[in-house]
């Protein structure tokens, strides 16, 4: 019997290196939405800490009839973890009825170190959030006011 010679298959080269830029293509289009996304699950963490010390807030002005100061608030807030989001929770710019609440974030994905996010309590006892985040990765109802040179 006579055996006939075998044919090896596979992919060339060539072959290969189109199929890696193609998917280098695709990952360096889905890379931005990837850290948007990361970055829109991080602050979920400081919109849960600000909803807390929002209601910490407003009892205290049930109770006492005015926006807590810088004293009175670090009673009222829950120390932060280790690994928070958020480095730091106070108040700004107390007055009877109205506030602010500034939470400094820490450095984390599509996050700058010293970036804030700020509620502010107004005479209608409305928040109004704002923030020098890009207005891409902020909350729906929260204004950005980064400048337009911050790349995030």
């Amino acid at each position: 019997m006579a055996t006939s010679p075998t044919k090896q298959q596979g992919f060339t080269l060539l072959e290969l290196m189109v199929v890696i830029a193609i998917i280098s293509i695709l990952a360096a289009f889905s890379a931005p939405t990837f850290v948007r996304q990361i970055t829109k699950a991080k602050l979920v963490e400081a919109q849960n800490l600000a909803t807390q010390n929002q209601s910490l807030v407003e009892e205290y002005i049930l109770l006492n009839g005015k926006f807590p100061a810088e004293q009175a608030f670090k009673k009222l807030v829950q120390p932060l973890s280790d690994d928070s989001i958020a480095k730091s929770i106070a108040v700004t710019d107390p007055s009877e009825a109205t506030g602010n609440i500034v939470i400094t974030l820490n450095e984390n994905t599509g996050i700058k170190a010293g970036q804030t996010i700020t509620y502010t309590r107004d005479e209608n006892r409305q928040w109004h959030c704002e923030s020098d985040l890009n207005a891409s990765v902020l909350p729906p109802k929260c204004t950005s006011i980064a400048t337009t040179s911050e790349g995030n």
